[in-house]
Order: structure tokens, then sequence, then C-alpha cells
């Protein structure tokens, strides 16, 4: 995989579309380089290994899944040929097998890799069926990345098996010839032990020249490969058997990877990634006059201001450039020319970097791409030097002496330089010629949600009104100008209706949906106006109108695995502020102790009070890291449902829900966690109690 990780804003985000024109050209294209798959010997390079077909009494098949089991996983590469040699053998045990298993396919880029089958055969009662029959060899280009606007030109060769029964042996070989030749002939990968389904057995084995130099790390593994010699080559060959699952707990964090690996490379340090990408990122040429001319404009209209030059390009990039990327061979991990970038005006991650990097330089800005592992993030120090190491790109700007960190792949953002946020990436690798490791990134994130609540309710029986009041500055404005971007105003205001309905039965749009985007600071702020018909409702003899810190509720979530082996993890950062104000129909006022919730992972705090008519509650919530050690989990947990436990307010009146009457009905409030009985004297004999949820 290339460096095609852009950083998506997932809400309401619609994807770019390709031209029908554009995908024929690229289909033809690649078509005209594209190798039908072939069929040869198994090479004579690979070692033949015993396969146990049976698995007799193997605790193996009591967790099987999807109806078979995998009996063998074997990946052998000779870097000298530079083949990739694979077989598998899978076992069908269940009806439901037979389904699941019944497909072979193989996936290769034809603009650098021939692929060939050695064998594909099913094995029944003892007996070989040979199903290896070139015609019915189906070539598809599923592009697997369509849906993040990445078209790598790769081919699946497809074979629907006929015949297959419960009992049957499916095994299949092939061979992938050619490495892509951006890696300039040096090998990295990543070799996975376990899996979340039982395997038989698995078997890596490396060919290696001799003079070449290859690293090995294991990680959650003691293995060590047995080496031997053969000629020329050194052979680093590990075997697992009788491997059972791996269970992977919920709610992990993108970083955490419980399954056990092998990583090998030939790049010996961050330097020689470094070394490796920079002339990848290298325009040596003059810009064209179309870029130079808008350099200029830009120049011209921020005067000497750099800060404005730097805000002028990142908006020109993030905004007039979409994303989407063009990553057939080398074009994986090589950007297109900064001019192609800008006369087509589209791009992927490592395009749109490219083309800001060039803009600013000729501006004489310090600029820098930055290679990053959106997923990874900080285990990429835990990582052996790799190009494949990375799956995005990012720009590093320095300006007087700081640095600011820009992702070109996020659209719509506004603000000055202090307002503009930058994902939680940790570290990366930034390119320069004095780049000897990866540097780790600050938090660049200065949002944060203050949603101001405000009920009126009029009386004890009848509707309420709720006006909402939202503000969000940083990423969070930044995923509602991608929302507005890519909806009309009347799906946002159907989606906020939505989110409101979920907890108040009945609530109708009272005035339409207003949102005010202020450019100078990058604040958004939403305006909403509902009428909620149901807001009181009868429990055995009272009726009650209940109120939550419903935006803090949305973004909480409890793993359903409550013993921890594995950390837990936390949407970070997050900051929500939720004030509610609640206008009642008479007097009241009392005393309330606040409550507060600290952990090392997160921090919460509420506040109730009232003043004549008036109840104000305030929620803050705040994650300190993105994620829970699994050490932490049982105190994290209690925690949790504290919070939770304080995140509701309900009214209660004893009188009927259909008779107002012009006498006042008795209210009550009780607590829940027993932290207080609140009573207060109203006209009339009022009484109103207020039960914390």
């Amino acid at each position: 995989m290339g460096l095609i990780g852009p950083f998506f804003i997932t809400l309401g985000a619609m994807r770019p579309i390709l031209s029908p024109l554009i995908i024929s050209l690229l289909l033809l294209s690649s078509q005209l380089f594209a190798q039908k798959p072939g069929t040869a010997a198994e090479p004579s390079w690979i070692a033949k290994t015993v396969t146990d077909y049976n698995l007799a009494g193997s605790k193996l098949l009591n967790d099987t899944k999807d109806g078979y089991l995998n009996l063998v996983h074997e990946r052998q590469v000779d870097l000298g040929s530079r083949t990739t040699y694979r077989r598998s053998v899978l076992r069908i045990v269940t009806e439901a097998g037979v389904q699941n298993a019944s497909k072979i396919s193989a996936e290769y880029d034809p603009a650098y890799q021939r692929l060939v089958f050695h064998n594909i055969r099913i094995i029944r009662d003892g007996k070989t069926i040979n199903k290896l029959e070139l015609s019915k060899i189906k070539t598809i280009r599923q592009e697997t990345e369509l849906d993040r606007s990445i078209y790598n030109g790769s081919v699946t060769a497809v074979l629907i098996l006929e015949d297959v029964r419960k009992g049957d042996i499916i095994e299949y070989a092939y061979s992938l010839l050619g490495f892509n030749p951006v890696f300039k002939d040096k090998y990295s990968a990543s070799m996975q032990v376990q899996y979340g389904a039982p395997v038989g057995q698995i078997l890596y084995r490396i060919v290696c020249p001799s003079q070449r130099n290859l690293t090995i790390k294991p990680r959650l593994t003691t293995a060590a490969p047995v080496v031997t010699t053969e000629g020329n080559n050194k052979i680093y060959q590990w075997e697992f058997n009788h491997v059972a699952a791996l269970h992977a707990q919920d709610d992990l964090p993108s970083w955490y990877d419980p399954f056990p690996s092998i990583q090998v490379s030939e790049f010996a340090s961050w330097n020689d990634i470094c070394k490796w990408a920079l002339p990848l990122f290298t325009c040596g040429h003059a810009l064209s006059p179309g870029l130079k001319k808008q350099v200029e404009a830009i120049k011209a209209a921020a005067g000497d201001n750099q800060e404005k030059r730097v805000l002028a390009a990142l908006r020109f990039v993030q905004d007039e450039v979409r994303y989407m990327g063009i990553e057939m061979g080398i074009n994986s991990h090589r950007p297109h020319d900064p001019d192609k970038i800008f006369g087509q005006r589209f791009g992927d991650c490592k395009d749109k970097s490219f083309l800001l990097c060039t803009m600013l330089r000729a501006m004489d800005i310090d600029a820098s791409p930055v290679l990053i592992n959106t997923e990874e993030k900080q285990e990429l120090r835990q990582m052996l030097p790799s190009p494949v190491a990375f799956d995005h790109c990012t720009v590093r700007v320095t300006l007087a002496g700081k640095s600011w960190w820009f992702d070109p792949t996020i659209s719509f953002q506004r603000g000055d330089l202090t307002a503009i946020a930058y994902p939680d990436y940790k570290c990366g690798l930034v390119l320069t010629d004095t780049t000897t490791g990866l540097t780790d990134i600050p938090l660049q994130e200065p949002g944060q949600v203050i949603a101001k609540e405000n009920f009126t309710l009029s009386d004890t029986h009848g509707p309420a009104k709720l006006e909402v009041i939202t503000t969000y500055t940083g990423s969070f404005a930044d995923g509602i100008r991608d929302e507005m971007n890519s909806n009309s105003l009347s799906d946002l205001q159907q989606n906020y209706l939505n989110f409101y309905s979920n907890y108040y039965e009945g609530a109708k749009v009272a005035d339409s949906l207003r949102i005010e985007d202020d450019d100078a600071s990058g604040k958004i702020t939403t305006y909403e106006t509902y009428t909620i018909d149901k807001i009181w409702e009868q429990e055995r003899g009272l009726k009650k109108a209940s109120f939550e810190a419903v935006l803090i509720n949305s973004i909480l979530n409890k793993p359903r695995e409550r013993n921890r082996t594995m950390p837990v993890a936390l949407t970070y950062p997050a900051r929500y502020t939720e004030q509610i104000r609640i206008q009642l129909p008479e007097d009241w006022n009392f005393d309330h102790t606040p409550t507060e919730v600290r952990s090392p992972s997160f921090q919460y705090a509420s506040t109730i009070n009232g003043s004549g008519r008036t109840v104000n509650l305030t929620y803050i919530y705040e994650t300190l890291k993105d994620h829970v050690p699994a050490e932490e989990t049982n105190a994290y947990f209690s925690n949790f449902n504290k919070m939770k436990d304080d995140l509701g307010y309900e009214l209660s009146d004893n009188s009927p829900l259909t008779s107002p009457g012009n006498n006042s009905p008795g209210i009550g409030l009780n607590s829940n966690l027993a932290k207080s009985l609140l009573c207060l004297s109203l006209l009339a004999g009022i009484v109103f109690y207020i039960r914390r949820r």
C-alpha cells in the first residue's frame, strides 16, 4: 500500500466522483500493460513442506471460523529473482465453509507484476481433482480502495470453484513475479504469525543473496529464523505449527496490534528511508506558467506576511485540489509532478503535500513533506525502518523557528495558524537532508465544542421549546464545514432533528437551522430551534420531564468486554462543554454539591444551580489521552459509571397530565445517588424535587 491514507472527516462526507472519461482512459492505459495470469511449474528455489491434511484430534477444529480451517499459510520470497510464492490449503468443515471458501483470488499490479498459478486442486477421499483451468479464471478490476478515491490499477484473478463439498480440501499455489521498482531493489515486509482464526501450519521463507543485509525484528514473539546457506544465498525460515486463534478484544486503539509478527528490512535506519524518499519529492524544473501565476497572486495578496502566504497556499491546496489518487505502479509512493497536480486539480496525500511544499518554497518558506502512519502512530518507533511503514503524507512548515503541521487532505480549515488543527499522528519522518530519525509531533488541536441548550417549559403539561446554540472550533469546526459542503441545509436540518429525536420524543423543527462561519477565527456556530411535544410523561401517577447531556452522552462508548487484557480506545482529543438551561413556570432555588470525576484518561465535572424560575446545568468532559491501559480499566469503568449516572436530570410533578388547572401542582425532587434531598418552597405550596439520574 502506498502513501494513500487521507484524514477523512466522516460526518456525511461525499466521495469525489471520477468522470467516466477519466475512468475509461485509466482502464485503457493499464490494460495495455496488463498480462493475463499464466501457469508454470513451482519454482525450484522453494522449500517443499509436509502437510498434515487431517489434523486428527487437533483442538484447532473446535475454533474454526466461517466453516473452514486454514491448514497451511505459506509465503516464500526469492529476493534475487523478485518472486513471491504463496501456497494455501483449506479444509471445508461445514456447509457454510462451502459457501465461504469456494472462491480463489489473487491480486497483482500489472504495471510491474506477473501472476502464474502452479496448481489448484481439490482433495476428496484421498483423491486429487485438478481445478487449474485458465479459461475459467477471470480477471477483474475491483479497485479495493475506491471508497477512499484511490485508483491503483490492481487486478484480481478470480476462480469460482465448481463442485465443492463438505470435507473437501482445497489447495492452491501461485507466484507473483516482480517487485515495485519504486523501492530500488530493497526489500521490507511484515509477517504475521498468529491470526484471529486457527492455522495448522505457517511457513515464511526468504532467500536472500549473501551480499545483501537483512535486519530481522520479532514483535510479540520470541521466534527466531533457521538460517542456512545455499550457494550464494542466505536462507531465513520460520515455521509455526498448530497455531491457535488469538481473540482481539473490542474497542482497541488503532495503534495497538495484539497479533505477533516478524519484521524484516534491508533499510538500516530512518535516515536511509529519508534518503530513499527525498528524490521522490524533488522538483527539478521551474514552475509552469500557471502554477507560477498562482504563487505570484498569493504573494501579491499577502504582501510580506509569511503567515498569510502559508494560509493562502494551504487553503488553495486543501479546497481547490480535490482528493483523488492515481497510484499505479511507482506512483504508489512517488508523487506526481507539481505542475501536473496543479493542472489537473486533483491528487492524493503525497501529491497535495508535494504541491503545497513546492508553492511555499517558491515563496521562500521552509516546508517539508512528512511521512505518517495514521494507524500505528507512535508505534512507528517500535518498527524497523521501511518505506511500507507509512500510509500518509503531510507537511511541516517552519516560521520564525516555530514548527507548524498541516494536513493538506483536510478541506475547509479556517482561522489563523493557531486555529488550524492537525490530527494526533504522534510522530513522523520529516523529509530533509538533515533528518536522522522520526520526529515527535506535538498535539496541534485548539478545538472544542460548547453547546448551550435552552428549554422553556411554560407549564407542567404542555410542550417545551428547545433552542440550541453550538460553537465549534479546531477540528470540530472542520467537521461541520465538511458537512456543510457535502450536504444540503435541509439534509443537515433533518440530521440534527434526528439526533435530538433520539433523546426527546416528539421533537419537531420550530425554526430553520442557521449556521454562521467565521473565516477569521475559524469558529462555526449553529442555531437550532425545536418544539418537544412529549417533554412530560406519566409514570406511577407522576408527571416527569427528563433532561440529559445528550452531546456528551453521544460520544461516550463503553466496551462490551470488561475483563481487559488489552487497552480501551478513547476519542481523543475530545473537549466538550454542555450547558442546559431550564426555564420553569414558577420560582424556586436550592443548593447542590458539584460532581467531579478525575482519572488518568479523562476528567469530568458538573454543576447545577437555580435562581428564580431558572435551572442551570453545566457538564464538562475532556479526554486526556487516546486510550486506557489494560491495568487501569477497572478504575476507568468505575469512573465511567459515575459520570454516566451524573448526566441526567429529571423534574417530577404529581398533578394529572391532562389538567393544568388554576391551582399550582406539587412538584417533587429526589436523589438517585442519595447525595441530597432538595426541597424548596414555591408559590401556593409548590415543591420541586430534582432527581439526579
